[in-house]
């Protein structure tokens, strides 16, 4: 009898750990349940006009679940590289914002579509360096099954992983058009990354 009751405490002791055995994945389905975000192909499903997708001031964030730190971009592109049926998107950090700094130590990145313009405007004005924009913003950071941050409140969000990154210099501009634009640009001469899509959903 004795043997029985010390066998079932013993499993009423294990199960928690045998259920944490993949707790990993688990929290990040439940962080995309709780956002109410459905995954969706981007090659199939993607909606919207890839010239015009960028001038919504979209939001890149970067990092894991120790740091992270998010901008508003405006200029960026979407496509394929190394192959027809690798869709990519390439985005471009000047080396003055902080967002740079993890764009260079890590691999991953998602970019944000928002309903609320405040997001946008408050990213695009203040600094991470100065404090945490997402809480200021009462954003809810949540993480992909790659443990790539991103927020629950936004409508899209695109996983990529770096593929490459181009530190473009003078020596590389071709025409008047990026020598007369940099010309007054203290943030320094944007990097461009592209990024293999590896996840995307939508609300």
């Amino acid at each position: 009898m004795k043997k029985i009751v010390k066998t079932l405490i013993a499993s009423v002791l294990l199960l928690p750990l045998l259920g944490g055995c993949n707790n990993g994945n688990q929290i990040q389905d439940n962080n995309m349940k709780n956002a109410e975000l459905t995954p969706f192909d981007v090659q199939k499903d993607f909606a919207d006009n890839g010239f015009t997708f960028f001038t919504k001031n979209l939001i890149l964030c970067c990092g894991d679940s120790t740091e992270s730190n998010a901008m508003t971009i405006g200029w960026g592109g979407i496509g394929n590289y190394l192959g027809h049926d690798r869709p990519a998107v390439t985005v471009y950090v000047a080396p003055a914002r902080y967002t740079y700094e993890f764009m260079e130590r890590y691999q991953r990145f998602t970019v944000m579509e928002f309903e609320d313009d405040t997001v946008w405007k408050y990213m695009g004005t203040y600094s991470g360096r100065d404090g945490d924009k997402a809480a200021a913003l009462g954003l809810h950071v949540a993480y992909t099954e790659h443990g790539t941050p991103y927020y629950k409140e936004a409508k899209t969000v695109i996983e990529c992983e770096i593929m490459t990154a181009w530190h473009q210099t003078a020596e590389d501009f071709r025409n008047a058009t990026p020598k007369e634009w940099y010309s007054g640009f203290e943030a320094g001469i944007h990097t461009v990354y592209i990024g293999e899509v590896i996840g995307a959903w939508k609300k």
